[in-house]
């Protein structure tokens, strides 16, 4: 399947409120197209392809902390995120999602005690769609 298809899957199955799946699907779609971006695998590896491509995709450089250490969310999405649901079939019990408090707001909670959870909006979601149809690479693929 394409990474057409890996969109379209992903906004399906977040309308059906499916967002674990809807977000293995997107994520998955910005791999492929990070793929696009850096195809020498021997000069970029996977992770470091997909990190690379996100940071692109926002002018902030934003690091959280999770698990006692300051990550870059890039990292995050990739390891904590797109890994776990593929490696391990789901999220980390530490990282939740969150409604948005304004539509289509970025926000991140570092939780303390007692939770010490990770909340990423939902808004996350919608920002890695817009990566995805609008990178260079993808231009054929959707419509614009």
């Amino acid at each position: 399947m394409s990474i057409h298809g890996r969109v379209e899957d992903a906004k399906f199955l977040w309308q059906h409120d499916r967002y674990e799946g809807a977000l293995l699907s997107v994520l998955s779609a910005v791999a492929a197209t990070a793929r696009l971006r850096y195809p020498d695998r021997k000069a970029v590896k996977d992770g470091d392809a997909f990190r690379q491509f996100l940071e692109s995709a926002h002018s902030i450089r934003l690091s959280v902390e999770f698990r006692g250490e300051l990550h870059a969310i890039e990292h995050i999405f990739y390891k904590w995120l797109c890994c776990e649901l593929v490696h391990e079939g789901g999220l980390p019990v530490d990282i939740q999602f969150m409604q948005d408090e304004e539509p289509g707001a970025l926000s991140v909670r570092a939780g303390g005690k007692p939770e010490f959870i990770l909340k990423l909006s939902q808004g996350w979601f919608h920002h890695l769609l817009h990566a995805v149809i609008n990178a260079p690479e993808n231009r054929g693929a959707f419509k614009q």
